[in-house]
């Protein structure tokens, strides 16, 4: 009888697990192979990036706010996947910062590794971006093929590159 109980409350959980992730992805962009749109710009290091130029190859991008309680407590799981060569591609995107100290102040305390590029409300815009943060795999043809909102484990990092990569 526990058993019985306690794989209905596993599956409750997962019910509302999948409910909650599908609200909170319901104004995403939509992750069915459309192009992804064009991100570019400079970095926090004063260089100029551009997705487009990733040569057929995959990329996890996670937008990101200073601001962001969850952001902070994630974005190490993915610097720790790229640093462990579990992950070999990812770019972070700064978003709805108020001056660069602001994001150097969070790159810092987080010590994040990867490269730090900085978006706009364009940016925000242009990817739909409605909660921080925010996760997109985009294929080695430039599509979207995954996303998310949310924090987000090691483990389930791993899952979303690891399914799309080529």
């Amino acid at each position: 009888m526990k058993a019985k109980s306690f794989l209905l409350n596993a599956a409750l959980v997962i019910v509302v697990f999948l409910a909650a992730s599908a609200f909170q992805s319901r104004n995403m962009l939509a992750a069915d192979g459309e192009p992804a749109p064009a991100l570019q710009g400079m970095t926090l290091e004063g260089r100029p990036y551009n997705l487009a130029e990733m040569n057929g190859r995959p990329a996890l991008v996670y937008f990101f706010a200073p601001w962001c309680f969850y952001c902070r407590h994630s974005i190490d799981n993915l610097d720790d996947l790229v640093a462990s060569g579990q992950l070999a591609w990812a770019r972070v995107v700064a978003l709805e910062y108020e001056n660069l100290d602001e994001v150097r102040e969070f790159i810092q305390e987080t010590d994040v590794q990867l490269p730090v590029l900085l978006g706009s409300p364009q940016t925000t815009t242009d990817w739909q971006i409605r909660g921080f943060p925010t996760y997109f795999v985009i294929d080695g043809d430039g599509k979207i093929v995954s996303r998310s909102v949310g924090y987000s484990t090691k483990i389930g990092l791993q899952i979303r590159a690891w399914l799309h990569e080529d």
